[in-house]
């Protein structure tokens, strides 16, 4: 199963309104599975518009230039 473009833009806006945020904040709050949240902030992060802190495990947008 892909990651659909709708669930990324979702993710996405979730970590820029909620900067700091952890996997279980987003999946609360956009009611998905935390596999699917997973997959997605994954995909994001490769992309270079998430990064995790790896001590805290929170999410943070990067700034598109």
């Amino acid at each position: 199963m892909g990651i659909t473009e709708d669930l990324s833009q979702q993710v996405l806006a979730f970590v820029v309104e909620h900067p700091g945020a952890k996997l279980v904040d987003i999946e609360k709050a956009l009611g998905v599975s935390r596999i699917e949240v997973g997959r997605t902030i994954r995909a994001l992060m490769d992309q270079g518009r998430v990064r995790r802190d790896e001590e805290t495990r929170q999410y943070f947008p990067i700034p598109m230039r």
